[in-house]
């Protein structure tokens, strides 16, 4: 009782504790983990209610880059990582849009598609890796007792075909929805009619434009407040998916200077002495920035026309410098010339067998008691080649040249005198007459900035920046200091810098940057460039007309609002016909087809959609005009409207409907993520992720 009544006296005391030590924890988790309290957690993405997780992310990005290496391709990792996050994000949407419809695939489905009477898809490729059947792989992956796999082989062919599963069932999911699309997004009568009647009339005209560009700017000033007004009669058109930021930023190059460039040639000279002082190439031994590439090659052989000329005039031992561009030079040694054969053609095959198995087929082959084309039914013969032209400068020919040079023409042998089995055996059936051949070294050297010119522009660059400390100032004085800054657009989804590799660390930067800062360098000499960046201004649901590109783009449109109506205003009555308003215009006649449904010089490019519009309602050989277009106020009279076409047919124009506006539309799977996104939000933590 006494020891109750002791904590009942020091409960205050004891919850103040308690709610430190609790408060320490969560302060202490939100500096270590950084993204637990309140944060993104383990979701790298989410897209209408549906997170994304990184481990799922981060082995997606592995598969890509494993079947990148396969094929020899490199990619900027940051640009990986995006497309396969967006590639991710279209499959939660897609999911979605299954559940919502009620879309599933069945074992039973499943089966067939796998084992059953559908398969036959799924064999012919399973047989392009030398498995015989999509059965059979089953079999071994779930039998391998039968077939003497070991369990962990096992254990990899049930993944595999777990993977083949998932894969069949999201291509069968896929095959329903499409089904689906395909049968309820299909043309009525009207919308063939419409889209027959878009298209099925052309309009001749005559017509005659007074250009925008015939007036001065300077004489239609537009003001911000009309800018303002005419954003906001478009707002729509500039709302945003996602916040983003507009920067300028300068990209210097690391490339060498001229004392680099000075100092490269003189480098290159040491090397050519060096060459045509000492034997083959030895003078280059300690010159490893030079790389020699040695080969003996015929005239014939040799593509670039610069190397066939050294070749050809060349003194045997004469080094020589070939070609340079830009910063990169070629040399060349002749180290010899003869003339030799280089090609013979041969039959050739291999025998998987004892030598004396081989002997045998060669003593008959010789006697003629078997032919060539019977070789591929004796056992262990493999790999038979009749009439094969054989290049004796290929170096992967090098270990049996001597022996082929020597060999009698139509004997079999075999060139091998050390293996006792799998051996090749040939016959020279004959030789090409000899030809010159050429022993050149090529060495190629490629001037490399030094260290003081890396420091240097690391120097200046930063020196620019410490002078210019705001954003104003960074893209005001660019051009001053010898640099030339670039306007850029960043958001979150932004892998790079306006597509410069490696530059993912600026875009970090720039999405936590305060407006109208100036970033530190970025980059370093392996990237090839070092970038500062400036932040100009930051857009949360629309771009606002101060933006540069916005406000130009309306500036004009409102300017070219007033000329067309000082314009009208000016030539309106001043003609009855397309000759009169040609002279009072002082311009010229001139003749167009028009048709609304297809695009030409007149929609959108002179008149625009409007005019096209009008000139589909306008009666044949009424003047009409003056009238706004895209570049200039017109008048016209229609000539002719030529309606000879194709007559209505409901079945083509429902097919045309359906390619280009129904469900081919929606199902391309370019367009249909974004269709399935809508006005859903996206949230990106990418960059909470992952820097350069």
């Amino acid at each position: 009782m006494a020891t109750l009544e002791k904590i009942r006296s020091k409960s205050v005391l004891l919850l103040v504790i308690i709610g430190l030590a609790l408060i320490a924890f969560i302060i202490g988790d939100f500096f270590t983990s950084g993204r637990t309290l309140f944060g993104t957690g383990t979701t790298i993405a989410k897209v209408g209610g549906q997170k994304i997780d990184v481990q799922d992310f981060q082995r997606r990005v592995e598969q890509e880059n494993q079947q990148l290496q396969q094929r020899g391709e490199k990619y900027d990792q940051a640009v990986l990582q995006q497309r396969v996050l967006y590639s991710m994000i279209s499959d939660k949407l897609m999911q979605k849009e299954l559940q919502d419809l009620g879309l599933k695939v069945t074992s039973a489905e499943l089966t067939d598609a796998m084992l059953g009477s559908g398969s036959f898809y799924l064999d012919a490729m399973l047989r392009q890796q030398g498995i015989e059947s999509a059965r059979s792989l089953h079999d071994m992956a779930y039998n391998p007792v039968n077939y003497g796999i070991d369990e962990q082989t096992a254990a990899q062919l049930r993944q595999y075909w777990q993977s083949l599963e998932q894969q069949m069932e999201a291509s069968l999911l896929q095959q329903k929805f499409n089904t689906l699309i395909q049968g309820t997004l299909t043309a009525n009568e009207l919308d063939a009619k419409a889209l027959y009647d878009e298209n099925a009339a052309t309009a001749q005209i005559a017509y005659v434009i007074k250009d925008y560009a015939s007036l001065s700017d300077d004489e239609y000033p537009v003001s911000d407040a009309e800018v303002k007004e005419e954003w906001n009669k478009n707002k729509s058109t500039y709302r945003l998916d996602m916040p983003q930021r507009s920067v300028n930023y300068i990209a210097v190059e690391i490339v060498p200077s001229a004392e680099d460039l000075a100092a490269a040639e003189v480098a290159v000279e040491e090397a050519l002495t060096a060459l045509n002082e000492q034997p083959a190439t030895e003078g280059l031994v300690e010159k490893p920035e030079f790389v020699v590439n040695r080969n003996k090659v015929t005239a014939a052989s040799i593509l670039d026309s610069r190397m066939k000329h050294f070749a050809d005039s060349a003194a045997v031992g004469k080094a020589a410098l070939v070609s340079r561009i830009g910063n990169d030079f070629t040399l060349a040694k002749l180290i010899n010339k003869t003339v030799e054969t280089d090609s013979v053609n041969v039959t050739l095959f291999a025998v998987a067998a004892p030598r004396a198995t081989a002997d045998s087929i060669i003593r008959e082959l010789n006697a003629g008691k078997i032919s060539v084309d019977s070789l591929s039914g004796i056992a262990g013969v493999q790999s038979v080649q009749k009439d094969m032209n054989l290049s004796l400068l290929d170096p992967q020919v090098a270990s049996i040249r001597d022996a082929i040079s020597k060999a009698s023409v139509g004997t079999f042998f075999t060139p091998d005198t050390i293996s006792q089995e799998n051996l090749l055996v040939l016959k020279v059936n004959n030789r090409k007459a000899p030809v010159a051949v050429y022993d050149i070294a090529e060495i190629r050297f490629s001037a490399e900035p030094s260290r003081a010119t890396i420091n240097r522009l690391e120097a200046d660059l930063q020196t620019f920046i410490n002078n210019n400390k705001t954003a104003e100032e960074f893209a005001a004085n660019a051009s001053d200091a010898g640099y030339q800054a670039f306007p850029a657009i960043v958001s979150e989804s932004t892998p790079q810098l306006n597509g410069i590799n490696a530059s993912r660390d600026a875009v970090h930067w720039v999405m936590e940057a305060k407006k109208g800062q100036v970033s530190p360098i970025f980059g370093e000499e392996t990237d090839g460039r070092f970038i500062a960046v400036a932040l100009n201004d930051i857009y949360t649901d629309y771009v606002p007309a101060t933006n540069d590109d916005v406000k130009q783009y309306l500036t004009t449109t409102v300017r070219n609002n007033k000329k067309a109506a000082a314009i009208i205003e000016k030539y309106n009555g001043k003609g009855k016909n397309v000759a009169e308003y040609a002279q009072a215009m002082d311009s010229k006649v001139d003749t167009a087809a028009v048709n609304f449904g297809q695009v030409s010089q007149f929609n959108p490019g002179i008149g625009g959609g409007e005019f096209a519009a009008v000139v589909a309602v306008t009666e044949p050989g009424k003047l009409t005009g003056p009238v706004k277009g895209n570049t200039g106020v017109i008048v016209f009279n229609i000539i002719n409207v030529d309606n000879e076409g194709r007559p209505y047919s409901f079945e083509e124009n429902a097919m045309t409907f359906n390619r280009t506006r129904g469900a081919a539309v929606v199902a391309d799977p370019n367009r249909l993520p974004l269709i399935l996104l809508g006005n859903k939000k996206v949230q990106n933590n990418i960059l909470k992720f992952f820097r350069d």
